[in-house]
């Protein structure tokens, strides 16, 4: 059975809507991206239930959406995402919209143990409920309009359920005790904020292999990485499209030659200026490899045992528990301890800002004490 919802694409239709939404306690919502076909990815779709009706807004059509991001902030208003950091970081970058009081229905999930935490999974699990996730769907290319019924369906279905998944996995990790795990998880999830680009001239040294690379290589890659970017942003394609990274990297050892299949959009649509790029990056100035620092000799014998101490404390916590190893201690602090256990103190802290306070005091004593063992 189809999904019933409203699908809001005035201006005058949202004002009166969110004047109903600014009532209620508390809403589910998602949002659908355009990030596999255009260079800009944004928020196509904005999915909204306050557990009686479900909204669809479209932001493309609706020029003013401050009341969003009034109720976004307002943090009387309990809010439902799943799987949502993605969706804080692109509410911040496309309108400036901070999520309070926020509820991840897909953390909550991973702290009960699941470990398929996608959303079909977990409303099966805990609510029996089937929605049906088509692949093709899935894929859909959310910028185009109009949006077809099926992918309307599709995304009203995000958000149908969302409510009271939050009642049942709320009841379950208050059984479990770790209510206060998750509300710190989402605390911290709140103050995601889209990151700032990087400037394309060091942004080539995202391509998985680039440090491999001799100096004269490196130069033509990032030749390659800037020219593919331009054309992306000319054709409104993701730079993957226009070519994949193993193409540049291919290109960038290729000695000015660009092999049968190699170069995808790029070699197709504009060999020339392929040609010139490579030719750029051959013969202006070569590109130095950054400074490395050399840690190996601060990794003594006794120091990679402690670390393998720390870990299996940790991946024992984890087992018990039914918890990621991920969510037990962050890693980079279980490295700094290693190297100096005498850091203890810093850890416990917060470390470098890494460590939860609830980790802290679930785990801080077990911690203590292994490292007063074997330190």
């Amino acid at each position: 059975m189809p999904n019933q919802y409203r699908y809001i694409s005035s201006q005058e239709e949202w004002d009166a809507v969110a004047a109903d939404l600014n009532a209620a306690p508390r809403l589910a919502l998602d949002t659908e991206r355009n990030g596999r076909f255009a260079y800009r990815e944004r928020i196509c779709l904005i999915q909204i239930s306050d557990g009686r009706e479900t909204y669809l807004l479209d932001p493309l059509g609706v020029g003013d959406l401050t009341a969003l991001g009034q109720i976004l902030a307002d943090d009387s208003v309990d809010k439902a995402l799943h799987g949502c950091e993605e969706d804080i970081r692109f509410f911040d970058r496309d309108f400036g919209f901070p999520v309070c009081n926020l509820f991840d229905t897909g953390m909550a999930a991973r702290f009960l143990g699941v470990s398929r935490p996608n959303l079909g999974a977990v409303l099966e699990e805990f609510c029996g409920v089937r929605i049906a996730k088509d692949p093709k769907l899935q894929v859909s290319h959310w910028g185009l309009r109009p949006l077809s019924g099926p992918a309307l369906d599709y995304a009203a279905g995000d958000v149908r359920y969302l409510l009271p998944l939050v009642d049942e996995l709320e009841y379950r990790l208050q059984k479990a005790g770790r209510v206060d795990w998750v509300r710190e998880e989402c605390r911290r999830m709140e103050a995601l904020r889209f990151p700032a680009e990087e400037p394309l001239a060091t942004a080539f040294r995202r391509v998985k292999g680039w440090d491999s690379l001799h100096p004269r290589e490196i130069a033509v890659l990032r030749e390659l990485y800037v020219f593919r970017d331009d054309k992306a942003c000319v054709w409104d394609v993701p730079p993957g499209q226009a070519a994949s990274n193993n193409d540049l990297l291919t290109l960038a050892q290729s000695d000015g030659v660009v092999p049968r299949g190699v170069g995808g959009m790029l070699a197709g649509r504009c060999f020339g200026e392929l040609m010139e790029a490579i030719h750029r990056g051959m013969d202006g100035p070569e590109e130095p490899k950054p400074a490395r620092q050399d840690s190996a000799a601060s990794w003594t014998p006794e120091r990679r045992e402690r670390l393998k101490a720390l870990k299996r404390w940790r991946a024992d916590l984890a087992q018990e528990l039914e918890l990621a190893v991920s969510h037990v201690w962050p890693t980079p602090s279980l490295e700094r301890l290693a190297l100096r256990p005498e850091g203890l103190e810093h850890e416990l802290a917060g470390g470098d800002g890494e460590v939860r306070r609830w980790q802290r005091a679930e785990f801080g004593d077990s911690l203590a004490a292994l490292l007063n063992v074997g330190g």
